[in-house]
């Protein structure tokens, strides 16, 4: 599994950075397309030295931001604590959410990727819903199996979750939040949040 992290990762970015538009193509062709464009990014050497880590690290943090429906990760992540947020109270969570996952997979990319393979099986797509199926491969030809899991909002597919080897992210976000919640409190959660992104947090 640590061995294909920097391909589970370029997964989760290219699938962010999909624009998913209503008759572009399918989910899956539209994937594989976006994985083909950040990979020729990522495989130019002399583009990434001419950009600069901070400049590659912004340009993938732009392009990797409308493919996500993050109010929908924000409240599965927080489960039954969603519904006694105040509407800035979910506004701040879901901020601070987006920001730490794309800081930290994006990071994590430009530090660790070394020219995995992301192979695209099928796709299922029900109603407004679809899921996107896939392998990593690394160089040593071991794989993981990946699912990216969609809703169609406003003409659009978005991606709401990840099935890592039939693991959902959103379920492991959210117990590890409940757990921070359960023995200490929501501030704490935020508290730990903002640390993690170097925020200062607010005084009450």
């Amino acid at each position: 599994m640590r061995s294909c992290l920097p391909a589970i990762l370029l997964l989760l970015t290219c699938i962010v950075a999909v624009p998913w538009s209503a008759g572009a193509g399918t989910p899956l062709e539209e994937l594989k397309c976006t994985v083909d464009r950040i990979t020729g990014v990522l495989d130019d050497k002399a583009l990434r030295e001419s950009l600069g880590r901070d400049a590659l690290l912004a340009k993938l943090t732009e392009v990797s931001q409308g493919g996500f429906d993050w109010n929908e990760i924000a409240e599965r992540s927080l489960g039954l604590y969603w519904k006694e947020r105040t509407a800035e109270e979910k506004s701040e969570f879901t901020q601070l959410l987006k920001n730490l996952l794309l800081d930290s997979y994006l990071t994590k990319i430009i530090d660790n990727y070394s020219g995995e393979s992301v192979i695209f099986d099928k796709e299922i797509v029900e109603g407004e819903r679809a899921q996107v199926e896939s392998r990593i491969v690394n160089k040593a030809e071991k794989s993981i199996v990946i699912g990216a899991r969609l809703m169609k909002k406003d003409n659009k597919w978005l991606v709401y979750d990840l099935i890592i080897e039939g693991v959902s992210s959103i379920k492991n976000y959210r117990a590890q939040f409940y757990d921070i919640i359960r023995q200490s409190s929501y501030s704490e959660l935020l508290k730990r949040l903002k640390e993690k992104q170097k925020i200062e947090p607010v005084a009450s």
